[in-house]
């Protein structure tokens, strides 16, 4: 009996462990499952960069025959100067067709990302303005777009802290006044424009972002705001319980100016200086790029950033980036390389680009045109990484000071 008793109690323990041996494999059969390692979609498309020669130099003549074979590109860009830029670039290489999407910087994003994630691959290249921090750190840095920086073209000619992306010219939002009005640019302090003087005669893009990346900056150093507003009146500034420092309290004092707000830089400018006769014109605030249209078009328009004594402005980068997975990768590199000016930055790509308000990054490159110099208009100490993590609190609060 207690042998028989025994070999029983030996059986079921057998089958226990052989049971609990079978929920443990499988227990660890579906946990290594679980852990198996996500793709790394960022390293893929870093590695498609790569087996595509976005790291390499390569000639102009082997690019041009690749670009033939696929023979279009297409160009997603936030000026209708790309429209020339095409034109020119298909002059050069007969065989290449541009296909050009005029967007402006948010709706390119927005058709950009829409297409992307959907799985449509249409866009080759994106030209556009970076001054928030967005295509840098959205863009940029998880591979959806991919710097290209041929060495011939960008060594030792360029900041280099400025290759976390690819520009090839600089813009800076700045004050336009009225030359046929004023003899100088009215104002020399960002206080100035919260005077009651001014009350309805400020113009500001909309959507605001030149205006919200600059407040942004300000944000970083608010003691500058404070000090600044000492200087001009005389005493400390006292804030409102809704104004956390003199950043908010510029911002929110400006919103109460009533500014008026245009859906484009050329409304904007042509409301400030573009015909003659104008009466108590406005002041506008906007990318420095329009000041071309006083050459062009005659427009009477002036700036002087170098009539502040803080800083006047913040930067913003004209880049050229190529898409994941563009279709037509060497047609997208050959025009990289044209419209940043080949190896001497001397091709008519580039050249669209270097009128009035505008400055080109690279340093063997000079604009003709008259205009205040770069080192005049300087920028707040606020980088893209900054300006990135905190500028939609800032158009939060911009928002809700609306009178």
């Amino acid at each position: 009996m207690r042998r028989t008793f025994t070999a029983v109690l030996t059986l079921t323990l057998c089958i226990f462990l052989v049971a609990s041996q079978a929920v443990m494999a499988a227990g660890k059969a579906d946990s290594a499952k679980d852990a198996a390692p996500v793709v790394d979609v960022v390293a893929q498309r870093m590695q498609w960069a790569e087996d595509n020669g976005l790291n390499r130099t390569e000639s102009v003549q082997e690019l041009y025959e690749k670009a033939k074979a696929e023979g279009q590109l297409n160009l997603y860009g936030n000026t209708g100067r790309f429209e020339t830029v095409a034109a020119e670039f298909m002059k050069l290489y007969p065989g290449i067709n541009v296909s050009f999407y005029d967007l402006g910087a948010t709706e390119i994003i927005e058709k950009f990302t829409r297409e992307y994630n959907a799985g449509i691959r249409t866009a080759d290249v994106i030209a556009t303005t970076e001054d928030t921090g967005n295509l840098y750190h959205d863009f940029v840095k998880t591979g959806l777009v991919h710097n290209y920086q041929p060495e011939d073209i960008f060594y030792n000619v360029i900041d280099e802290s400025w290759l976390v992306l690819t520009p090839f010219v600089l813009e800076v939002p700045w004050w336009y006044y009225n030359t046929e009005v004023y003899d100088d640019l009215p104002i020399s302090s960002w206080w100035d424009v919260t005077l009651p003087e001014w009350k309805g005669k400020l113009i500001f893009e909309t959507p605001p972002t030149s205006l919200i990346a600059i407040a942004t900056a300000m944000t970083k150093e608010p003691e500058v705001m404070a000090a600044e507003y000492e200087r001009v009146f005389g005493e400390p500034i006292t804030l409102a319980a809704d104004e956390p420092d003199a950043a908010h309290a510029w911002l929110k004092r400006v919103a109460r100016n009533n500014p008026i707000l245009e859906t484009s830089l050329t409304n904007l400018t042509r409301n400030v200086g573009g015909a003659p006769g104008i009466k108590n014109p406005p002041i506008g605030f906007g990318s420095s790029a329009k000041l071309r249209e006083r050459d062009i078009q005659g427009w009477r328009l002036g700036s002087n950033p170098g009539k502040f004594q803080t800083p006047s402005t913040a930067l913003s980068y004209i880049v050229v980036e190529i898409a994941n997975e563009a279709p037509h990768v060497n047609a997208a590199k050959l025009f990289s390389r044209f419209l940043c000016g080949e190896a001497d930055h001397d091709s008519k790509g580039l050249g669209v680009f270097l009128t009035a308000g505008s400055y080109p990054v690279f340093s063997d490159v000079q604009i003709a045109a008259p205009q205040p110099p770069i080192q005049s208009a300087v920028p707040f100490n606020a980088d893209l990484d900054y300006i990135y993590e905190h500028f939609d609190d800032t158009m939060d609060y911009w928002i809700s000071v609306q009178p």
